[in-house]
């Protein structure tokens, strides 16, 4: 399995090419698609004196085909991956992201029935009113994630207005039980059989994107949030989400993305979650998820093509505990061939006391190497 995933990549990498042709001689086709081979492997320095190194590899495929016909549309993502540490793990695993058909009623009124990634909220690494979503993982928040089987009615208007431009709802109903969205059943449920249903309320007001978003659920506890996103300068954007259990815990993220005249992005986020472990909980914790803590501020800063050099950039993230004050560190490059493979190179470090978030993980820190071929 593993020869042949990584034949298959060189293959495809080797042969692939650049191509131009006149956009007016090629009809639209009924389709589209998308996705890329991928390659990770991470070299690893464990916290354990009797086995202080490991290789961990981690093959990737990915596939997104969408087919148009009249009002409808049709959309999968399928997605490939192996895992492998020597004498430890070799798993695989074929997970459908997202299988749903669409039908688009007509210019204001739509529905949907089947597997979809509804992907809520405007922060970058985490989305407190993302209801119906996996969350992010941190170390990757672009990453492609699985949704949930759903029904999906969606309303959409545009107005010709200087304040109020465009207003949508969406209303969606997601059902859980051991048969169908499992992960809902265990995690937000208690295994519980359930009907939950989320709305979402948007509207584009003088340039500010807002959200009103709640939550029911015959089993969970009710919910209620709000987001929004605003151009502050066409550079530099501020943005918000706030989510609260109505009876209970309340969660909010405050974060910004600003680009400089020398093309340096910087993201920063703050997070906090009132039900968030302090800094004794979270010394005998034995959770290893992320954002267990109350609070975590999170910044990432990208320069595009230092020394004038093409397709290169080099870029640092920082993810801090303020709780107990562990750190996770990433420092890297990223280089893009024009054969639309993507190389790239970082450096991460946990770091803390023992029984801090960060300084009590099983790997202390690890070199990144990531190799995608994107068509």
């Amino acid at each position: 399995m593993l020869r042949v995933l990584v034949l298959l990549f060189i293959s495809l990498s080797l042969f692939s090419d650049d191509y131009s042709f006149d956009m007016g001689e090629v009809e639209p086709e009924p389709y589209e698609y998308s996705g890329y081979l991928r390659v990770d492997n991470k070299y690893q320095h464990l916290d354990k004196p009797e086995d202080k190194y490991q290789n961990y590899l981690h093959l990737e495929a990915l596939l997104n085909f969408t087919y148009f016909h009249d009002i409808y549309k049709l959309k999968t993502s399928l997605m490939a991956n192996y895992d492998h540490i020597n004498n430890k793990l070799a798993k695989s695993d074929f997970p459908i992201n997202e299988l749903y058909a669409e039908a688009k009623i007509n210019t204001n009124h739509s529905i949907l029935g089947g597997k979809e990634s509804l992907q809520w909220g405007k922060g970058y690494f985490f989305n407190p009113v993302a209801y119906f979503d996996r969350p992010k993982d941190p170390q990757q928040p672009t990453q492609t994630r699985e949704g949930f089987v759903i029904s999906k009615y969606s309303y959409n208007k545009s107005f010709n207005s200087s304040s109020l431009k465009n207003l949508s709802f969406d209303f969606v109903y997601l059902p859980a039980s051991e048969s169908i969205n499992k992960d809902y059943y265990n995690l937000i449920t208690n295994q519980e059989n359930s009907h939950n249903i989320a709305t979402r309320l948007y509207i584009l007001l003088y340039d500010t994107d807002i959200d009103f978003v709640y939550n029911y659920s015959d089993e969970a506890d009710n919910k209620i949030g709000i987001d929004f996103s605003k151009n502050i300068l066409s550079n530099f954007e501020i943005h918000g989400e706030y989510s609260k259990i109505i009876s209970d815990d309340y969660s909010y993220l405050l974060g910004l993305r600003y680009l400089t005249d020398f093309e340096l992005t910087i993201i920063s986020e703050y997070l906090y979650k009132s039900a968030g472990l302090d800094k004794e909980e979270i010394k005998s914790s034995i959770t290893n998820i992320p954002f267990i803590a109350k609070d975590y501020a999170i910044t990432l800063i990208t320069q595009k093509e230092p020394l004038d050099i093409l397709y290169f950039s080099v870029y640092y993230k920082n993810m801090i505990n303020l709780q107990d004050y562990s750190q996770q560190n990433k420092v890297g490059v990223n280089y893009s061939f024009k054969n639309n493979i993507n190389l790239d190179l970082s450096y991460n470090l946990n770091t803390g006391s023992n029984l801090s978030e960060f300084g009590k993980k099983q790997v202390s820190d690890f070199t990144w190497i990531r190799m995608t071929w994107n068509y």
